[in-house]
């Protein structure tokens, strides 16, 4: 009964019913002692002494008992002060190429798991316990186990649990949703959720009404007008396993394909020093420094039209990346293919593609924007070269497939189509070749970047005989901004343009960026106007249809959180 009644009384009590049991249990005795005996015990000499003696033993246990349980109440009450506030106010660090220091303000929430009670500390209140099976909650070590009082609710739950449990870990928000071991907690496991999101006005006005491809066929060109989710990314990512190794899966939602949710990319890596870390899994083929430039990141709407024309897509593969001095910086990659990220492995051939970029920032980090965000105080400066051969055979992968961009001729024709380079005959066995060299420049919110392309496709073969062996095409695009409001409002500009043996075709761009969260990209408004003019060049993602001409309109919010 007395256990029942002690962890049903409030706390503010529960000193006082210790004390009222303990002078109930020295009356039973004085009671029992008395009553419960014979007259002649009664009349037994000294008795009184003894029961005196009695008296006083109790009296010397309850103050001893009352000084432990005020000791352990104060003990629990400095505890429960230590831990952290459910919901406080914090601080997030927004994290950029060069690993600027600047934070925004957010409302965030986060808790600590009460940190395990040492074993020493436990070992030392044992045995300190006056009434082992009193009152409380049994640590599981047996049945003499120290008990702790029941007002020290997350003391029952922690140590009850296991001694080598990690003591603590953080759950917030930190440039991402984070689960992670506290400061003083040993684990490689974290997991950090990150969300990216575009919603995209398109309207497009044509200025002719047909197009006709290299085999002869004759495509209509229509006007569209419509609200858009062109991309999605749902990102986990963390530690996991052993020190230095970290994951990452994304995963793509959008409104402009048959799949509207599907896999993106995959990384397992593995951090060896900062001139070298290898990853394993799906991702770009670093074949141009625009196409390694996140769409969130690049300087209009979207990428350009040459870079959507020229460069390669996603692919299963391994690659390495590093810093391998202060300022240069590469990557490479071995994977299946220029153009395979959903193609099946019964698909493929034997063959892989080999891509590799390297880049120099000689007078400082240039940044991962393309618009002067930074608002470099001083010159930056990045130069760079991307090499990609890949030997292909049968159908490309998808269009539909994320990010893909399909191999096509000058004149926006798919290379693999029927009759695409002679009457009757399809291609199937071709080697693309791939060089870029891009060339950027910031200072005080101006930039300047720019990115030449020159493409061979060789030997290529077919199912019947072909009037060529390879075929060429060059391009690239120029493009500049300047803030007009310091790293808030950013007027820009751009061209670009395709040339080759099948046709020419180019766009001419302009727009504006506001940043409404200065120097962050987190939040984004962008809106431009371009003329396009024969685009070779069609990718769902970025509204460039191929063979179009006519004026294309985008309006777009972007988030990053």
């Amino acid at each position: 009964m007395p256990i029942l009644l002690t962890q049903s009384i409030p706390r503010p009590g529960r000193p006082l019913l210790v004390g009222l049991l303990a002078v109930w249990l020295a009356w039973g005795s004085v009671a029992w002692g008395g009553e419960g005996e014979s007259p002649a015990r009664r009349r037994v000499p000294g008795e009184g002494d003894a029961v005196a003696r009695r008296l006083s033993e109790l009296e010397d246990q309850l103050g001893r008992v009352t000084r432990e349980n005020q000791r352990l109440s104060a003990e629990v009450r400095a505890l429960q002060q230590t831990q952290p506030a459910h919901r406080s106010q914090a601080r997030h660090r927004v994290e950029d190429e060069d690993d600027r220091d600047s934070v925004i303000p957010a409302a965030a929430w986060q808790s600590e798991i009460p940190p395990e009670t040492p074993a020493e500390s436990v070992d030392a209140m044992a045995s300190e316990a006056l009434w082992p099976g009193s009152s409380g909650v049994a640590t599981g070590a047996g049945e003499d186990a120290f008990t702790t009082p029941a007002e020290a609710t997350w003391c029952q739950r922690d140590i009850g649990h296991s001694a080598t449990r990690p003591q603590g870990w953080h759950v917030g928000y930190d440039n991402g949703f984070v689960m992670e071991p506290g400061s003083n907690a040993e684990s490689p496991f974290s997991l950090k959720i990150n969300n990216q999101t575009m919603f995209r006005y398109a309207g497009f006005l044509r200025d002719v009404e047909t197009w006709t491809d290299s085999a002869g066929v004759v495509q209509p060109v229509n006007d569209f007008s419509n609200f858009q989710i062109p991309r999605g990314r749902l990102s986990f990512s963390g530690g996991a396993l052993v020190p230095d190794l970290s994951y990452q899966v994304i995963i793509d939602y959008n409104t402009v394909t048959s799949t509207p949710i599907g896999f993106r990319a995959y990384l397992l890596s593995y951090e060896f020093s900062e001139a070298l870390a290898v990853h394993v899994g799906q991702n770009k083929v670093p074949g141009t420094r625009e196409w390694l430039t996140s769409a969130f990141a690049v300087q209009g709407t979207d990428r350009s039209m040459a870079t959507t024309f020229f460069r390669p897509s996603l692919s299963q593969g391994i690659w390495i990346t590093g810093r391998v001095w202060e300022d240069v910086q590469y990557h490479a990659m071995l994977s299946n293919g220029f153009n395979t990220s959903n193609l099946p492995a019964r698909d493929l051939n034997v063959y892989p593609c080999w891509s590799g970029s390297v880049w120099w920032e000689p007078w400082g980090a240039f940044g991962k924007d393309s618009s002067d965000l930074q608002w470099h105080e001083q010159p930056a400066i990045r130069v760079g070269t991307s090499q990609t051969f890949a030997h292909d055979r049968g159908s490309q992968a998808n269009s539909y497939a994320p990010e893909n961009s399909l191999l096509r001729l000058s004149d926006g024709t798919v290379i693999t189509n029927p009759g695409a380079l002679a009457p009757g005959v399809t291609l199937t066995d071709y080697t693309v070749l791939l060089s870029a060299f891009d060339l950027g420049w910031k200072y005080q919110g101006l930039s300047l970047l720019g990115e030449l392309y020159l493409q061979t496709l060789g030997s290529l073969g077919g199912n019947g005989p072909l009037p060529i062996s390879s075929t060429q095409a060059a391009g690239g695009y120029l493009q500049g901004g300047v803030f007009v409001l310091p790293r808030e409002f950013e007027f820009y500009g751009r061209g670009s343009v395709v040339a080759g043996d099948y046709g020419t075709g180019g766009e001419y761009a302009g727009g504006f960026n506001w940043f409404p969260l200065l120097g962050k990209d987190n939040l984004r408004v962008t809106t431009d106007l371009a003329y396009v003019l024969r685009s070779p060049a069609d990718q769902n993602r970025t509204n460039y249809v191929a063979g179009y001409t006519g004026w294309l309109l985008r309006a777009q919010v972007s988030t990053s959180f």
